[in-house]
């Protein structure tokens, strides 16, 4: 019995080593053998998905569905197999499954990877391996991630955040929304969906005012105390406006719920969605929805309810609900069309890879070893060639790549109302705002109100929200100083212990209050110092905002904002002025500029010579010695003057002349004696300083007012030394200085200058020099404040209405003074700009008149001597001309022009 059963032992342990050699043998085979060689096996798909989340859960589904369709179809000529790895939203663990899948599985191609970390790690696997990756994530194109853009086996069925990032700009251009937050979690700083914000918001005059990032491994602790922390830093800002770009439907519902608890769903708050967030919708459950009222969307795609839709979407619930009964709504996304899609795109794209190898040569086999033990597939490249020229309509519509991406041409924007979303529109970089219209074509627009009214947190609203939320009581300082009180002043109301303010600013503030769409309530603080020191507390917001004669500088811009201008502002000097002497010695010269004395002066000779010339032959008054006719001929011109020369002319050439100089002199004599008169009889000024140049060269004090920006500005700008600035606090100040002669002139801003001069001040005092300009006197904010637009606008229909020139009047009104200019010239004396048409007749007249006499002379001349002669005097030109004059000397004409 003992051998008998050692007999058996031994049998068994000799059929277990031969059973165990020829299992090891059949493992070293398959080991070394190329799965994509053995056909009657199939072919296998990687998929890797996280299966904890929605969208992979409604992937797989959708996947599994495209398996089941091909199978029964008759049209597929192989098998398809999946191999699903649940990556758990680990790249790590995608990765480690991509080599599993690729390695023990052989599969053809990875679909799957919602995430962009995920396609990070398995696109490197995959580009070793040379397996095509087709990715549900968004194209990273962020230049710190080129590794993906690069990667040659990747491909995307999704688009960039370009596209859909531009439309969030566009619809906070629409609304006029200068700031928003940005909420996002951590993958989408792999995605590049901040970056493309950021230019996109630049483009629009826009900025993120906060970034919130959420991580990926929020889920494992307390979610909801997670995000109501960080949402309680974002409603603690000013800025309500908040665009959320979040992976995770969970997340998203978290969050969205906690700020409806915290009083962030109401009036004045802004939510805008982006994919694949608003993709998600489709599946949320009412529950979601309700804390999401008045959420406005962007989606890249938008599914059509076609008949295949519907009948795939009824056999996807059915699935959805047996295998997660957890109460999540059952409805496909557009993920799960996609996912469908592509299983299809796939088969697709194998059939004809098979196909093409069926009528060539069989592929030879890569021997290549790489790391991880992964060998190159040999028609990975293929398929990927033939994945992204395919051209198919799916139930997600066309599955057509371009940049290794589907493309979007235009973003949907819907809005969350109630338990479900409406489609408001669409927008697109080319046609704005537009929506379809049965038979009537697109409209198009850039403004939201031609989708039509939008429903935003809180409800319906009759005005937009300004997406900003001002202070509850706003602290605004107000600068004060010991003069010119009439900008503003504070008093004392001991009644109920308040500080009261008046004046033209409080007057300018009170007038924009009452035109603004929404109460601001606020409060004054007094403050007695440097105004720069003043703007930098608004830059450290220990106030909210300055009203007050704030200067708009270039440097201040960099930190606060400003409004438009209250009042325009330059600087200017203010002087002395000193009685100009009227007994001047040469005052009788001050009519006419030098050039017009020189110009009249010549023409008087000019004019006389010429009579004289026509008249001496003919006229026995212009005859005699050569002393006898200079004599006669400076009389006879001067005494035109007058009116009073005796000779008489005989000569119509003579005539001519006369007559439109004795015009000439009535002209000139006349305007001579008016501002003549003017000098004498009217009492004139004159500024002791004509200019800044004087000042500098003469290194003069001069005054500024105190506690502004003038001392640096006089001192850097104008160049005066620091030692030659004395700073003056009131108008008496300035008053008392200039006339006692403590500073040589005061540099003032214009406001303060027409307030100056506006108490009567204009004894002794006048405005000298050039206008050196400024930005003006505006309201300060802080940075990117959507208050300074309002404002700005207030103060600019107060303008165009006319209401600031009523107020200026009230405040400023009063007395012109006189103004002295900067140059040297007597404004007051005639120049030839006056006379210059007058001169020109009286002088074109003589010249005429001139040649005219010389020509009949000349003729006569010729007429008097024979050929024989002017020939022979014509060799010699001295020798004419002696003749010339002989004849001219001797002359005797009783008849030629009379």
């Amino acid at each position: 019995m003992a051998r008998t059963h050692g007999s058996k032992a031994l049998k068994l342990v000799f059929r277990l080593s031969a059973l165990l050699f020829f299992h090891f043998c059949w493992v070293v085979v398959a080991q070394n053998q190329n799965p994509a060689e053995n056909d009657d096996a199939g072919t296998s798909i990687g998929v890797i998905l996280d299966l904890d989340s929605r969208v992979g859960r409604e992937m797989k589904i959708a996947m599994e569905i495209a398996i089941e369709d091909l199978q029964s179809s008759n049209h597929s000529l192989r098998r398809l197999h999946l191999q699903v790895r649940n990556s758990q939203g680990d790249p790590l663990q995608a990765a480690s499954s991509a080599i599993d899948l690729i390695n023990k599985h052989g599969v053809k191609a990875i679909v799957g990877l919602n995430s962009v970390q995920e396609t990070t790690f398995v696109a490197r696997v995959a580009k070793v391996a040379q397996v095509p990756i087709i990715s549900f994530s968004s194209p990273p194109l962020c230049p710190t991630t080129t590794t993906l853009v690069s990667s040659t086996f990747l491909c995307n069925v999704a688009s960039n955040n370009s596209l859909q990032m531009e439309g969030v700009a566009a619809i906070v251009a629409s609304y006029q929304w200068s700031r928003v937050n940005l909420i996002h979690d951590d993958d989408d700083s792999s995605s590049g969906a901040f970056p493309f914000l950021i230019k996109a918001l630049s483009a629009v005059g826009s900025k993120i005012e906060q970034r919130l990032v959420f991580s990926a491994w929020t889920s494992t602790y307390d979610v909801g105390s997670v995000v109501r922390q960080k949402l309680q830093r974002l409603k603690e800002n000013h800025c309500k406006v908040f665009v959320v770009h979040i992976t995770s439907m969970a997340l998203g519902n978290i969050m969205f719920e906690e700020a409806k608890r915290m009083g962030m769903m109401e009036n004045e708050y802004v939510w805008i969605i982006t994919d694949p967030l608003t993709s998600l919708l489709d599946c949320m459950n009412s529950s979601a929805f309700a804390s999401m009222r008045g959420v406005l969307g962007i989606k890249t795609s938008y599914i059509s309810k076609t008949i295949e839709v519907k009948e795939f979407s009824s056999r996807f619930s059915r699935r959805f609900e047996f295998e997660y009964p957890n109460g999540e709504r059952a409805e496909p996304s557009i993920y799960g069309l996609r996912a469908y899609d592509t299983i299809n795109l796939l088969n697709h794209s194998i059939e004809t890879i098979k196909t093409q190898r069926s009528k060539n040569c069989t592929l030879s086999r890569n021997e290549t070893i790489t790391p991880f033990n992964l060998r190159p597939s040999v028609e990975g490249l293929q398929l990927l060639e033939v994945v992204l020229s395919s051209d198919l309509i799916g139930l997600s519509g066309k599955m057509r790549f371009q940049n290794r991406e589907l493309p979007a041409s235009a973003v949907q924007i819907i809005n969350v109302i109630g338990k479900h979303y409406k489609t408001m529109g669409f927008w697109s970089p080319e046609d704005a705002f537009w929506k379809y219209k049965m038979d009537e074509g697109i409209t198009k627009n850039i403004s939201m109100d031609v989708l039509g009214p939008v429903i935003f947190p809180g409800g319906p609203n009759t005005i937009n929200p300004r997406g900003w939320q001002s202070p509850k009581n706003m602290r605004i300082g107000v600068p004060l100083r010991k003069g010119f009180k009439q900008f503003v002043e504070s008093t004392s109301n001991g009644t109920h212990n308040e500080t009261q303010f008046r004046g033209f600013i409080i007057d300018v503030f009170e007038a924009v209050l009452k035109r603004l769409p929404y109460d601001l309530p606020y409060k004054f603080f007094p403050y007695y110092g440097n105004y720069s020191d003043l703007v930098d507390q608004v830059y450290r917001k220990e106030i909210d905002a300055i009203v007050g004669d704030i200067t708009i500088l270039a440097n201040r811009s960099r930190y606060v904002d400003f409004t438009h201008p209250v009042l325009e502002s330059g600087v200017q000097l203010l002087v002395p002025v000193k009685n100009e002497i009227s007994q001047k010695a040469w005052l009788f010269m001050r009519p006419f500029t030098e050039a017009m004395w020189l110009v009249t002066g010549a023409l008087f000779i000019y004019t006389g010579v010429v009579v004289w010339g026509l008249e001496r032959h003919i006229n026995p008054e212009f005859g005699g010695t050569l002393w006898n006719q200079i004599g006669t001929l400076l009389c006879f011109i001067f005494s035109t003057l007058f009116f009073a020369h005796r000779e008489s002319l005989r000569n119509n050439f003579s005539r001519a002349v006369m007559t439109i100089w004795l015009f000439v002199v009535l002209i000139l004599t006349s305007s001579y004696t008016a501002s003549l008169t003017s000098m004498l009889t009217v009492q004139r000024l004159e500024p002791t300083v004509t200019s800044i140049n004087n000042l500098l060269r003469n290194k003069a004090t001069v005054g500024c007012i105190d506690a502004s920006f003038m001392f640096d500005y006089v001192n850097q700008v104008l160049g005066f030394e620091r030692s030659n600035i004395k700073r003056m606090k009131g108008e008496e100040d300035f008053a008392q200085a200039l006339s006692n002669g403590t500073i040589a002139a005061a540099i003032m801003e214009i406001p303060f200058i027409k307030l100056f001069l506006s108490q009567k001040k204009c004894k002794g005092i006048t405005v000298a020099g050039p206008t050196y300009r400024l930005g003006g006197d505006g309201f300060v904010f802080p940075l990117g404040s959507p208050l300074t637009s309002d404002f700005s606008k207030a103060i600019l229909e107060i303008k165009e209405s006319g209401n600031m020139a009523i107020l200026e009047e009230r405040w400023f009104s009063s007395i012109q003074c006189p103004t002295i200019s900067s140059d040297g010239n007597n404004g007051d004396s005639l120049s030839l700009d006056s006379f210059w048409g007058l001169f020109l007749i009286t002088g074109g007249t003589s010249t005429l008149v001139l040649i005219i006499f010389l020509s009949i002379i000349v003729h006569n001349y010729r007429n008097h001597v024979n050929e024989e002669e002017i020939m022979e005097e014509t060799k010699s030109s001295w020798r004419y001309m002696v003749a010339f004059a002989k004849y001219w000397d001797e002359l005797q004409i009783e008849n030629m022009g009379t």
